[in-house]
């Protein structure tokens, strides 16, 4: 039986660090912006392409999208999977997107207190 492998491409979108940082590691899909609408442009582009399998987004853009159907993706799509980092300055919301990313991947939120 002939293995079938599938190359996706990482696209990252956010902040000129985070532009130059992903560029650094190989990533050749890599926006520089700063307005959420910009963003929105880039994803709906992307969206469209077979070959994406994860898209990089910072925090501050991905609060900042309007669009129903992308914030839709940004929460719920396996293919591409979303990724939401923390802008450079803001290590509070780096709690809140490893939670998402263990909900979403077991299905259960293991970080929660009991009350």
């Amino acid at each position: 039986m002939e293995k079938v492998t599938k190359n996706y491409r990482i696209i990252a979108i956010g902040s000129h660090a985070l532009d130059l940082g992903f560029k650094i590691a190989g990533v050749t899909s890599s926006y520089a912006v700063e307005r959420p609408e910009d963003a929105e442009r880039i994803i709906k582009e992307m969206l469209i392409h077979e070959d994406v399998g994860i898209i990089v987004l910072t925090s501050k853009l991905s609060s900042g999208i309007r669009d129903r159907k992308i914030r839709n993706a940004i929460e719920s799509s396996m293919k591409p999977l979303f990724i939401v980092v923390s802008d450079i300055n803001d290590a509070s919301v780096y709690k809140d997107n490893l939670r998402q990313l263990i909900i979403r991947a077991l299905g259960i939120d293991i970080l929660k207190t009991k009350n």
